[in-house]
């Protein structure tokens, strides 16, 4: 479900980020839902640059492997939001290690490209 539906659902309005006016009239139950609904999308925007950038950066020498990376990524980042919306923070911790290690990944293959082609060259 996206903030956006979650918003709806739930009936907190903008500018309330769940600590605000509107979520203090939600349940306990209500309230932890969208949390973990707003906290699965404010953690995807906060990867979402990295995640581009050393795609980017690996995909320019090495395609194939960039793009398996960012695919195995992309399943980690599915599975975890899925988990997370679910059953809140225990159950992000099925794809979390899918997403660091392609994350990781990315940045030694991304690294290595910038190296080979600068210090190397």
């Amino acid at each position: 479900m996206s903030v956006g539906a979650a918003r709806k659902k739930y009936n907190v309005q903008y500018p309330d980020n769940g600590g605000g006016r509107y979520s203090d009239k939600l349940s306990d139950e209500d309230w932890e839902a969208f949390n973990n609904i707003k906290r699965a999308s404010d953690n995807y925007l906060e990867q979402v640059g990295v995640v581009l950038m050393m795609l980017t950066m690996a995909g320019l020498y090495h395609p194939k492997l960039a793009a398996s990376l960012g695919a195995s990524y992309i399943v980690g980042r599915f599975v975890y939001t899925r988990g997370y919306t679910s059953a809140g923070f225990k159950g992000r911790m099925y794809g979390a290690p899918i997403m660091s290690l392609s994350l990781i990944s990315l940045v030694i293959t991304a690294t290595y490209s910038a190296f080979t082609t600068t210090v190397l060259a």
